[in-house]
């Protein structure tokens, strides 16, 4: 792309500016007057829809990173190889993305360091927040082959690619793990749920769905 490509007005320009505006002018409101009052929620409903969408859905898309490392490297499914790096970059940027959201979301996101020290292993959010760290981590070192063959890194690049199996293996695990935890918090509000949609297999339907919403991303990106 040319440099004054970058100043030329097109649709989706437009439409991409005005969600930033829209988002930057929604988060001073928010850091200025506090969630409370930003969003209208109190103690006795302290979730919006929005945590859904950006945290719910969000991790939702990004499963495509695990479900196609594991077709690659612990099936051996070839096939599959040129799309790996894409799929890895964009769970990667999916999870950065969760957390910076999570910082809006949260009422106190300065104290996001808690769980890491104040452990409450009964707590489903804390089984969430530790496998999301985790995971994060393990995408950024199944992503840096990429980084390391571009500055020529080569004793680093040999270390990681001996890790790259262990490394998949640990991604499904906590993927696993944290994705069917997220199904778990509906397990706690029946009531705040229709009998149709409750039921005692949620963790098992979220992770379900969350691969086929992962895979569902890759092939869109891919077609695009």
């Amino acid at each position: 792309m040319k440099f004054p490509d970058l100043f030329k007005i097109t649709f989706w320009k437009v439409v991409a500016v005005s969600l930033m505006t829209a988002g930057l002018i929604a988060a001073i409101w928010r850091f200025s007057q506090g969630l409370g009052p930003s969003t209208n929620l109190v103690d006795t409903f302290p979730w919006g829809i929005w945590i859904g969408f950006d945290i719910l859905v969000g991790v939702g898309l990004a499963a495509g990173g695990f479900t196609i490392a594991a077709t690659v490297y612990i099936f051996n499914i070839e096939r599959f190889h040129p799309i790996l790096r894409p799929t890895i970059l964009t769970a990667f940027l999916g999870y950065l993305l969760v957390i910076a959201g999570l910082m809006v979301d949260l009422g106190r996101p300065w104290a996001i360091w808690h769980a890491l020290i104040y452990w409450n292993p009964h707590s489903v959010m804390f089984e969430v927040a530790w496998c999301v760290m985790l995971y994060t981590a393990v995408l950024a070192l199944e992503f840096s082959p990429l980084v390391f063959e571009r500055f020529k890194l080569q004793r680093a690049l040999k270390v990681v690619k001996a890790i790259t199996i262990p490394l998949v293996i640990l991604g499904v695990v906590l993927s696993t793990l944290h994705q069917s935890s997220l199904g778990s918090l509906f397990l706690i509000i029946p009531s705040r749920m229709h009998p149709l949609w409750y039921s005692n297999i949620i963790p098992f339907l979220f992770i379900i769905s969350c691969v086929a919403a992962g895979l569902a991303m890759t092939i869109f990106e891919s077609f695009l």
